[in-house]
């Protein structure tokens, strides 16, 4: 009788290899999620110690480059943090203290808006008001030919000087785009304007004062190039 060739017996117990393995993917899988959640963990700590190291407060900026006599609307502002000791004079916290309201000066984006380059707001020197190179001059009603039509804070108008007893061709006009600071009496019965003029534009003014010409005041509509 021939022998028959021995058969190893079958494995019974796992592969360890193979189990390493997989517990292997296991391990790295979570050793990532762990790194993971402390990194984030981290990040909300020292987040949470940097806003009580610094605190803040939200005010009201420019988001695009405003120029002198235009409306604020929304699409101009915006709020941002900043840090609480950082924060001006005079700075408006709430986007309903500037939207509606006039610039007064020119006012570049992201700069925080003040209540002294607004109207509507009285604090502060009248010298704060006015735009760079510019000087505060009273023009009484008085020399007006015309009623002053109805103007407020940030309103320009052009003043047009004619001697009488000229043609008309010689009627001309000597100042343009002149800001209006502030409008003194009742609507119907304006007793003075306080205009934002440069040096040249006030001696024009008071020359044709002096000379006999009669100025007739012209309001510029909105948006009005100079």
């Amino acid at each position: 009788m021939s022998e028959q060739p021995l058969v190893p017996p079958p494995e019974t117990t796992p592969n360890w290899v193979a189990g390493v393995r997989r517990r292997m993917v296991f391990y790295l899988l979570a050793a990532i999620l762990l790194a993971l959640l402390a990194g984030a963990l981290t990040f909300t700590y020292l987040e949470q110690l940097r806003a009580q190291a610094v605190p803040t407060a939200m005010v009201t900026v420019a988001q695009v480059d405003v120029e002198p006599g235009t409306v604020i609307d929304e699409g101009m502002v915006a709020q941002q943090p900043v840090p609480e000791g950082l924060i001006p004079a005079g700075a408006l916290r709430d986007p309903s203290q500037v939207i509606g309201h006039v610039a007064l000066q020119p006012v570049v984006a992201n700069q925080v808006f003040l209540k002294s380059m607004l109207s509507g707001y009285q604090e502060g020197a009248l010298s704060a008001k006015l735009p760079d190179g510019r000087y505060a001059m009273v023009l009484p009603a008085s020399w007006l030919v015309s009623p002053v039509p109805a103007l407020a804070p940030g309103d320009r108008i052009d003043l047009v000087a004619y001697l009488k007893g000229d043609p008309p061709r010689e009627a001309g006009v000597i100042v343009t785009a002149v800001q209006i600071l502030s409008v003194a009496g009742q609507e119907r019965e304006v007793d003075q304007l306080t205009l934002a003029v440069e040096l040249e534009e006030a001696i024009k003014i008071l020359y044709a004062r002096i000379n006999g010409f009669a100025l007739l005041p012209l309001l510029r509509p909105q948006g009005a190039g100079p």
